[in-house]
């Protein structure tokens, strides 16, 4: 089963909880555009756009790494974990909206 969180807006739980995940060596992946990309995104993310994400998977060598998704509101991110647990990934994180990352992001 897949790990899934959703990001609230009211509230940092989740958003703490996916730094702690970037903190232990999640890869980060953003899930928009590359435009969207190009103009803001965590530092420590990688830019893989959803409809790449299936070719991206081909990729992958370790699929025990956590995978932390992200996007503009989370739904992308959400659907970028369905496709990638579909492949049979299983250690996938919506972390929803970048700005609620941002939110909650330790100082």
């Amino acid at each position: 089963m897949s790990e899934v969180i959703l990001s609230k807006l009211s509230h940092c739980e989740p958003g703490d909880k996916c730094w702690q995940l970037i903190e232990q060596g999640a890869l980060v992946i953003d899930v928009r555009s590359p435009q969207e990309f190009a103009s803001g995104h965590l530092p420590q993310a990688i830019n893989v756009p959803l409809d790449s994400l299936l070719n991206w998977y081909q990729g992958i060598t370790d699929p025990q790494q956590i995978y932390l998704l992200y996007c503009g509101a989370g739904i992308r991110a959400q659907k970028g974990c369905d496709i990638l647990a579909n492949c049979g990934l299983e250690r996938i994180v919506n972390a929803g909206a970048l700005n609620d990352l941002m939110a909650c992001q330790p100082k």
